[in-house]
Formats: structure tokens, sequence, C-alpha cells
């Protein structure tokens, strides 16, 4: 029994196949492990991304009576959540500059914005926008934001 288990529970086998794609497709670039980036080569790998999905007329259709796919809402979702990565970025980051520009109002608006739309439509869970909630109150109560 015990030689069973042994073999059942492995270091090396799991209850799924590993997924092997073929290095060069597209899948395979899509399974990469995260990888560390500067800000500025995310965003704009981010924005190409974000680009690319917008310009596919499968996911985003523009044609009257040509359906939204079915996961349409989990696209927009995924497209959102990672746009909130660059707003706790700016805020956390960038902030100083952005008042020294007196853009600060602008970039507030933004992102109300933002968030009453995602609020609206129940796009991203809260729990995830707690970063930037903190680094607001954080603004507000100490820099007099």
């Amino acid at each position: 029994m015990a030689l069973c288990l042994g073999q059942v529970f492995s270091k090396d086998k799991t209850f799924r196949p590993r997924k092997r794609f073929e290095p060069g497709t597209q899948r395979f670039e899509l399974y990469k492990r995260p990888t560390k980036l500067p800000a500025l080569i995310y965003m704009n790998l981010l924005m190409n991304w974000i680009e690319s999905l917008i310009n596919n007329e499968d996911i985003f259709p523009t044609r009257v009576g040509v359906p939204f796919p079915k996961n349409f809402q989990q696209v927009c979702k995924k497209i959102l959540s990672r746009l909130f990565r660059v707003f706790v970025h700016v805020y956390i980051h960038h902030f100083d500059m952005i008042c020294s520009m007196g853009a600060e109002a602008h970039i507030n608006t933004c992102y109300k914005h933002y968030y009453f739309f995602i609020s609206e439509f129940s796009l991203i869970d809260h729990s995830e926008l707690e970063p930037l909630v903190r680094e607001l109150r954080f603004h507000y109560c100490y820099r007099g934001a």
C-alpha cells in the first residue's frame, strides 16, 4: 500500500498532466512564468495586449447584430484588473511628480471614473482595490492632497 501511495504522490507527478505547448506558439507565450519587468516595459506590453484584444472582432465585435462572446465579461475583468495595477503604480511611485505638475485633480478624476465603472458592473473584487484605497488615504490624510 505504501509503495502505491508513494507512486501516486511522487513529487514528479501531478494528478493533471502538465501542459506542454510548442515553443514559439501563442499558447506557449501565454503560459510563461511571471517575470519581473520594469514598469515602463510592463505598461508598454500591457497597452499592446489590450489594444490587440480591443481590435479583435471576435472579442469586441463592431458590426450590428454580431453578439459578444460568452467570455466577454471575463476578458473585460482581466483588462481592468491589469489597468488597476497602473493606477496603483502611479499613486505609489509617481504621485509627487503628478502633484508638482498640478495634475492630481485630473488623475483623481480618472480614478473616480474607473472606480465607478468597475463598481457599477462588478468587474473587480473590492479586496483587490484595497492597496490603492490605502494609498489614497495616505495622500489625503498625510499630504493634504
